[in-house]
């Protein structure tokens, strides 16, 4: 059992060789003994024994009693394998610092791509393009749709679901728009109960695995948007992204989730 493969690798990874480990392990079972009874219990070969012992004694895991023959006493586990995980840990925290420093400054020396589309058909097209390709997680937030995007969107965010992605939405209940009204909250709440209610801006962040951001923003008058003059900005660059990912998880805590009653108040309250 105590020579079991699993054992045996979680040593190593505190520090031990193969051999070493082995000795090691197998020294709980024997308790102090000689290198030729240790060999024969590890499967060290004799002509290894004695090179591993003096390793073991060197890092603090035995202590070796000289003599014909010399005898070797393991040093209590649960201090010394303590002492090691500390060790292992610190090492852990120094190599993320050291990594996370070095890929901040990777990432804010990269030049962010950037793409403007003045065409709404391509920024639906975009967008679904956008949440076909997330791996974990997509954020909406804004209340600024057109009627031809709905339904698309609702198809992606159900298959974006199906691949066990995340999908979070901020919005508004509707949007008034020259000729129409869409009831958002009615047509998403189909497809996803993770909606909370936002602030009425006309404009709509899409966010995609904190790697890229979609902004869409239409021009404004009498209080209503014209979707026939609409313009998106696709921003690829991770530290713009968790950026605006961070905002849009400061409002999901801070908002509620969608009821009849809130999106009441929200329409008595609200001329979108």
């Amino acid at each position: 059992m105590l020579l079991d493969p699993i054992t045996i690798s979680t040593l190593q990874k505190l520090g031990l060789t193969y051999y070493g480990a082995k000795a090691y392990a197998a020294l709980m079972k024997t308790g102090a003994t000689i290198p030729s009874i240790l060999s024969e219990e590890s499967g060290i070969p004799r002509t290894k024994i004695y090179e591993v012992l003096r390793k073991l004694e060197e890092d603090g895991w035995v202590v070796v009693e000289k003599g014909r023959p010399s005898r070797i006493t393991p040093k209590y586990p649960k201090e010394i394998i303590k002492e090691r995980k500390a060790i292992f840990n610190s090492d852990i925290d120094r190599i993320s610092h050291e990594m996370t420093m070095t890929y901040d400054r990777l990432v804010e020396n990269e030049n962010p791509k950037v793409t403007i589309i003045n065409c709404i058909d391509t920024i639906i097209h975009l967008t679904e393009e956008m949440m076909t390709s997330a791996r974990k997680k997509i954020m909406i937030m804004g209340t600024l749709y057109s009627q031809e995007e709905i339904e698309p969107m609702k198809k992606s965010i159900n298959k974006a679901q199906e691949r066990g992605i995340s999908v979070r939405i901020i919005t508004m209940p509707y949007l008034k728009l020259k000729d129409s009204e869409i009831n958002i909250i009615t047509e998403l709440s189909k497809v996803t109960n993770d909606i909370k209610l936002g602030h009425p801006v006309y404009i709509k962040t899409l966010m995609v695995d904190d790697r890229e951001v979609l902004i869409t923003i239409a021009k404004v008058q009498n209080n209503i948007p014209d979707m026939e003059n609409v313009s998106a900005i696709r921003i690829s660059n991770p530290s713009f992204a968790a950026y605006t990912s961070s905002v849009f998880d400061m409002d999901w805590k801070n908002l509620k989730f969608f009821n009849e009653k809130l999106i009441e108040n929200f329409s008595n309250k609200k001329d979108l």
